[in-house]
C-alpha cells in the first residue's frame, strides 16, 4: 500500500533524527531565553487545534501539527501491536505513551531548531523536494479515514509542511557535515569471516552454566584446546566440528578490529589469518568478561561487502559526531518552551 511506503519513508528520516540529535527534554513551561523577541504566544488556556503549544525561537507549533505526528506513530505501530500499546507500562510510573509523547516533542523541537538554522544559512528545499513532500502528504491524508482526519487534524497542506521539515532536516545534516573526514582505509574497515571454537574457562557457556576454572583445570582445558586444533586441521567440515565442541553460543561471525565478540587478543589473531588458515590456541577475554581459549579458522580474510558497509558506518559516525556538536550550538542559541496546559493534557 502507498501509505505503508510513505510511513516507512518518514520512519527513515525520523530514525536519522533519533540517531543524530541530542535529546531536548524540556520541562513543561520551562524555557531558555536569548533576548529574542517572542512573536508566538504559548497557549495557557483551553487547548484547541490552532493553539500554539511549543515554541522554538520565533516559531510556534500548533497542536494540530503535534496530532499529525501522533497519527504517523499510529500508522507505524498500531497495526502490529494494537491501540492499547500506548498504555503498556515500562515501569511503575511510565507508559510507552509517555515515552512516545516526549519523543514527539523532542523531534518537533529539533526540526524547528534546524529549520531556524537553515533559514539563517539560506538552505532551502528545491521544487522537486517540495513536490516530494506534497506527494507523501497526499498519500497519507488520502488513505486516512474520516474519523482519523478529524481526530488527528489531518490536512494535506499541514502534512506537506511536516514532510518538508523532515526533508530539510536530512538536507541540513549533510550540509552541516560537508567537512567531515570521509577517508577510511581498507585496513581500517576490513571485515573478515571466521568460524571458531571457544572453550570457556571463566564465565558462562552456551547453556548458561557458570564456569570458573582453577589453574589445574585451566591447564587441562588448554591441553584439550591444543588437541582440538590438531583435529580441526584434519576435519573436512570445521563448522560442524566447531558446533560439536564449542562452549560458545555461535561458531561463525564477521568481525573487524573494533569487534568485541572474541576479545582483543583473539580478534587480533583472527585478523592476521589468511583464507583457509587456523590460528594458534589463543586465550582472550570478551567484552562481557568471559575468558576462554579460542581456535579460529579464516573463511574469508576480507568480506568486501561487509568492509564497504563498515566504511559507511565509520563515515556516518564521524558525520553524526560533527552534527551533534553543531546542533548543540544551534540549540543553545534558540529559545525553547512548552505549554504547561498542553503537556498536562497531551496523550498519544
Amino acid at each position: 500500500m502507498k501509505i505503508n511506503r510513505t510511513v516507512k519513508y518518514m520512519q527513515g528520516i525520523l530514525c536519522l533524527l533519533c540517531i543524530i540529535l541530542i535529546p531536548v527534554i524540556m520541562l513543561p513551561g520551562c524555557s531558555k531565553t536569548n533576548g529574542t523577541k517572542k512573536k508566538a504566544k504559548l497557549e495557557t488556556g483551553e487547548i484547541k487545534d490552532t493553539s500554539i503549544v511549543i515554541k522554538a525561537g520565533d516559531t510556534g507549533v500548533k497542536y494540530s501539527e503535534v496530532r499529525n505526528y501522533c497519527y504517523l506513530l499510529k500508522c507505524q505501530y498500531e497495526a502490529s501491536f494494537g491501540s492499547k500499546l500506548w498504555k503498556y507500562k515500562i515501569n511503575k510510573d511510565t507508559t510507552i505513551g509517555d515515552e512516545a509523547k516526549q519523543e514527539i516533542v523532542n523531534v518537533i523541537t529539533q526540526l524547528k531548531v534546524i529549520r531556524k538554522t537553515a533559514d539563517e544559512m539560506q538552505v532551502t528545499l528545491t521544487s522537486d523536494e517540495k513536490d516530494e513532500a506534497m506527494r507523501h502528504a497526499e498519500e497519507i491524508v488520502g488513505s486516512a479515514s474520516a474519523k482519523d482526519k478529524e481526530e488527528y487534524c489531518l490536512g494535506i497542506q499541514g502534512m506537506a509542511e511536516l514532510y518538508e521539515d523532515n526533508i530539510l532536516a536530512e538536507k541540513m545534516f549533510y550540509v552541516a557535515t560537508d567537512e567531515a573526514d570521509t577517508v577510511v582505509t581498507d585496513e581500517e574497515a576490513r571485515q573478515a569471516d571466521i568460524q571458531y571454537i571457544e572453550i570457556v574457562t571463566r564465565g558462562k557457556d552456551r547453556n548458561g552454566t557458570s564456569i570458573s576454572m582453577d589453574d589445574a583445570t585451566k591447564k587441562e582445558a588448554a591441553k584439550r584446546a591444543a588437541k582440538l586444533l590438531k583435529e580441526a586441521k584434519k576435519t573436512p567440515d570445521f563448522l560442524s566440528f566447531a558446533e560439536e565442541n564449542t562452549d560458545a553460543g555461535t561458531v561463525s561471525a564477521t568481525i573487524g578490529r573494533d569487534s568485541k565478540l572474541l576479545g582483543q587478543k583473539a580478534t587480533d589473531a583472527a585478523l592476521k589469518l589468511k583464507k583457509g588458515k587456523f590460528s594458534d590456541v589463543t586465550e582472550s577475554k570478551d567484552a562481557n568478561g568471559t575468558t576462554g581459549y579460542f581456535i579460529i579458522y579464516c573463511v574469508n580474510s576480507n568480506n568486501e561487502d561487509a568492509t564497504y558497509a563498515y566504511k559507511e558506518k565509520i563515515i556516518e559516525e564521524r558525520q553524526t559526531s560533527m552534527f551533534k556538536e553543531k546542533y548543540a550550538g544551534w540549540l543553545k542559541d534558540c529559545d525553547v518552551s512548552i505549554s504547561q496546559k498542553f503537556w498536562e493534557e497531551f496523550e498519544i
